[in-house]
């Protein structure tokens, strides 16, 4: 006989900003700011997936902290809580608190993973990557009172994403997200230094199927009428076969969309412009530096070093198609300096970016560049709750970490400025007319 669940997924509330008080005020009075944190949120696509993964006959519920607090007295059997690095404390809290009151937790997502020994200190059971194949057969490990403490996909073959059910975005759809986020591609070839997303989705390239990522916009466009649809992939157009089929898939489906690929993208003029009339309208792009030594130590191969001379020219070839670049930008790799502040904000400024995500490098747990970094002993700080990618949390050769958190500070003042914004919009209506005419 079956046993029902009562399950409750939980995104806990993160800590954001961290420490960084000066940074923190900026943020919550520059209009600019609160524009991009207004549409730059929202939950993930995780747990609508994993709900998607239940059987039916259980009940299940998804609560995202920043939106709704959380009932600790509610009626469950389990609760399972994912989370990035940053939302780590939060989560323990959570866990400690539902445990205490003799509910059975689990915990997954990517600071799980890379460091499951220490969720365990606070969880039941830990899932350490993908969870298609270990959700289903942990609940049916709980009906029969048999779970295991840790459930790792490295020992199950590896995930289908084509076999992925619908995701359960209509138990979040009460909440009015500005921007939803679907996931049709996972893992990413270039395997960056400071990214521990590989540990979970791995470096290999796969995606679902173009109808079946259709049926999820088509789902989320009912549910949110006025939302825009954010693709969360690390890095969506590394197959240009099937972005070109899934555009055909999707010309019958209108809406406006953001997504996030390498700068390689720009030597596809044709792709490019059937990205744009398809709906394609903020592209997150990570440049990283303009310092070309630094960029020859991000990537095995000198991927991104390579393309140092080449980005002015991707930049034009981009948003000249219609399609604003959201640059990201990290500040404290190894050969920056004091000028490094002004360098990002004149590159950003010269080349008419449309907007830029600028950040403290940061040792995230699992990647490769925690390791080197714990061997050359320059890790400041492991409070998780620090883990922003806005505080300073290492010890850089020729700068503090409070020169580096001022400095980051001065590079959004400089690129959001009111001139600077409004040489930006002439610079924008131009390349709308010029659209318009062809």
């Amino acid at each position: 006989m079956r046993r029902r669940l009562r399950i409750l997924l939980i995104s806990p509330r993160g800590a954001f900003l961290g420490r960084n008080d000066a940074f923190r005020e900026y943020m919550e009075t520059s209009r600019e700011m609160q524009t991009i944190l207004h549409y730059w949120n929202g939950l993930g696509a995780a747990l609508p997936t994993i709900a998607g993964l239940t059987p039916d006959y259980h009940t299940i519920s998804i609560c995202d902290e920043h939106v709704t607090p959380i009932d600790f007295d509610a009626p469950l059997d389990v609760v399972g809580l994912t989370g990035m690095t940053q939302q780590a404390p939060r989560a323990y809290e959570i866990a400690d608190e539902f445990r205490r009151r003799g509910v059975y937790v689990a915990m997954g997502g990517i600071h799980a993973t890379v460091l499951p020994d220490e969720a365990l200190g606070h969880v039941d059971t830990v899932f350490t990557g993908e969870a298609e194949h270990t959700w289903p057969l942990f609940l049916s490990d709980v009906e029969r009172d048999r779970p295991r403490r840790r459930y790792d996909q490295a020992n199950y073959p590896a995930v289908d994403l084509e076999t992925i059910p619908l995701p359960r975005y209509d138990l979040v759809a009460a909440n009015d997200y500005p921007v939803v986020w679907v996931q049709a591609t996972r893992g990413c070839p270039l395997d960056c230094e400071f990214c521990a997303a590989t540990r979970v989705y791995g470096s290999t390239y796969r995606h679902k199927g173009v109808q079946q990522v259709a049926r999820e916009i088509t789902e989320v466009k009912r549910l949110w009428r006025h939302s825009q649809v954010g693709f969360a992939d690390d890095n969506m157009f590394v197959n240009k076969r099937w972005v070109r089929a899934l555009l055909d898939e999707l010309e019958s489906v209108p809406f406006t969309w953001y997504a996030q690929s390498d700068v390689s993208i720009s030597e596809h003029p044709d792709l490019l412009a059937r990205l744009h009339a398809n709906g394609l309208r903020i592209l997150f792009v990570g440049l990283e530096s303009v310092n070309g030594t630094n960029l020859e130590g991000i990537n095995a191969n000198g991927w991104k070093a390579r393309r140092l001379a080449r980005y002015p020219e991707a930049i034009a070839a981009i948003q000249g198609a219609g399609i604003g670049i959201y640059a990201s930008f990290i500040v404290g790799m190894d050969y920056d300096t004091d000028a490094t502040f002004e360098e990002i904000a004149a590159f950003v400024n010269a080349n008419n970016i449309m907007g830029t995500q600028v950040t403290i490098l940061t040792p995230f747990p699992g990647s490769v560049l925690r390791a080197r970094m714990e061997r050359e002993g320059r890790i400041a700080s492991s409070d998780w709750s620090l883990y922003t990618a806005w505080n300073a949390v290492i010890r850089h050769r020729r700068l503090t970490e409070s020169e580096l958190e001022a400095g980051l500070l001065t590079v959004y003042r400089s690129v959001y400025s009111e001139n600077e914004l409004r040489r930006r919009a002439a610079h924008f209506k131009q390349l709308f007319l010029n659209l318009a005419g062809r």
